[in-house]
C-alpha cells in the first residue's frame, strides 16, 4: 500500500491506495507553512491509526503545488513509508502527450487530475479544478494535454474584495438566495458566485468552440473545495469528483513504477 498526497495552496489532501483504484481512506489539512516535517508525520501516523490500526504504507506520491511545504511533508512521509516519495513533475512520464511551451511550469495537481479525468472520460474532455485558483485544463480530441486557463478562485476574489473595497467588510461565502441582493452582504454573495458561475459557463463554452470545432461533445469533470458552492449555480451539469487528485497521482505512481 501506498500513501498519496496533494499538497494545495489551501488544503494538504491524504489518501491510502493499494492500487490505483479509489482510495482505502483519506483525509484533509489545512495547508500551514507553520507545521514542521515532526508535527506532519504524527499527523499522518495519527490518520492511520485511526483508519486502521494494522495500515502501514511502504511508498508515497506526492503532487505539489506548494515548495514550502513539499520537503517537510516528504521528510515525513519518508519517515513513515521508509522510502524516498515519487514525486510528480516536469520528468514525469504521464502516458499522455503534453503541448505546452515550459513543462516545468504545468502544476503537478493538473497532471494528475489529467491523469485521472483519461480513466472516465474520452477526449476532448476539460478537467474544472475550484481551489485557491480556479483552473481549467484542456484536452484535446487526440488525448493531448494542450493547455490551461487560470482564473483566480473564489476565495481568492473575496478576499481581494474585502481587502480593497473600504465599506464591504468580509462576507461569509454562502450559496444566494436570489440574484440581485438586497443587502451588502447578500450582493456580494450574488456577485462572486453567479459571477464565478457565468465566468465558467463563458470559458467552457469559448473552450468547446476551440476543442470541439466539427460538433463533437465537450466531457467535462470537476473538482476542489469550492466546487460544490459554485457548479450548482453553472448552466452546465458538471459532475464532480472530490478525489480526483489523488487519484491521478495513483495512477501516474503505479504506472511510472512499471516503467
Amino acid at each position: 500500500m501506498f500513501l498519496a498526497v496533494d499538497i494545495g495552496n489551501s488544503a494538504v489532501k491524504f489518501a491510502v491506495f493499494r492500487d490505483a483504484a479509489s482510495p482505502l481512506c483519506h483525509f484533509k489539512i489545512s495547508a500551514s507553512p507553520a507545521r514542521s516535517s515532526d508535527e506532519y508525520r504524527l499527523i499522518i501516523r495519527r490518520f492511520l491509526s485511526e483508519s486502521d490500526p494494522a495500515l502501514s504504507v511502504s511508498a508515497a506520491v506526492i503532487a505539489s503545488v506548494v515548495p514550502s511545504l513539499t520537503a517537510p511533508i516528504s521528510r515525513a512521509a519518508e519517515e513513515i513509508s521508509g522510502a524516498k516519495p515519487f514525486l510528480i513533475g516536469a520528468g514525469t512520464h504521464t502516458g499522455f502527450p503534453i503541448r505546452i511551451g515550459i513543462h516545468a511550469q504545468l502544476g503537478a495537481d493538473l497532471v494528475a487530475n489529467v491523469a485521472a479525468a483519461k480513466e472516465i472520460l474520452a477526449p476532448p474532455f476539460v478537467v474544472l479544478d475550484l481551489g485557491t485558483a480556479t483552473t481549467f485544463t484542456a484536452v484535446d480530441r487526440s488525448g493531448c494535454l494542450s493547455g490551461a486557463v487560470i482564473h483566480p478562485g473564489l476565495s481568492v476574489c473575496l478576499d481581494a474584495l474585502a481587502r480593497s473595497a473600504a465599506l464591504l467588510a468580509e462576507t461569509p461565502l454562502s450559496g444566494p438566495s436570489s440574484l440581485i441582493g438586497t443587502t451588502s452582504d447578500a450582493s456580494v454573495q450574488s456577485g462572486l458566485i453567479f459571477g464565478h458561475a457565468a465566468m465558467i459557463d463563458g470559458l467552457l463554452d469559448r473552450l468547446e468552440s476551440e476543442l470541439c470545432p466539427e460538433g463533437e461533445t465537450l466531457s467535462l469533470v470537476a473538482t476542489g473545495g469550492c466546487a460544490g458552492q459554485v457548479l450548482p449555480y453553472c448552466s452546465r451539469r458538471i459532475p464532480v469528483s472530490d478525489d480526483l487528485t489523488l487519484r491521478g497521482s495513483a495512477i501516474l505512481y503505479v504506472n511510472n513504477r512499471k516503467k
